[in-house]
């Protein structure tokens, strides 16, 4: 098993996965350009010593379809990152009101 080829291997028995939400209309989503927004997402929860892969995508209840964005992370740090969306739909709070939230999956030690 391969968790990370960024940084040595660790012992395969230490790798571990995390999961979570952002929440439905809790996530703090802030209006970055005239058609964007982004949002830093909390992993610290799970406890990583070292930088995690992280996969996520975007949920919720309408025109979340219509993004870009939602699975290309920034900023990876054990305890957070950060997606930016090209979604001029989502601004001014729309986004929470369309109940969009961030799923993710971290693995890592």
């Amino acid at each position: 098993m391969v968790v990370s080829g960024e940084e040595d291997l660790r012992e395969e028995r230490c790798a571990k996965v995390c999961a979570g939400t952002s929440g439905r209309g809790a996530t703090n989503w802030v209006d970055y350009s005239s058609n964007g927004i982004y949002a830093d997402v909390d992993i610290s929860k799970c406890g990583f010593v070292t930088i995690p892969t992280v996969t996520s995508s975007l949920e919720g209840t309408t025109s979340h379809w219509t993004t870009t964005g939602s699975s290309e992370i920034y900023s990876v740090t054990t305890d957070t990152f950060r997606i930016y969306l090209v979604a001029q739909s989502g601004m001014g709070g729309g986004a929470n009101k369309m109940g969009w939230n961030v799923e993710w999956i971290a693995v890592g030690y």
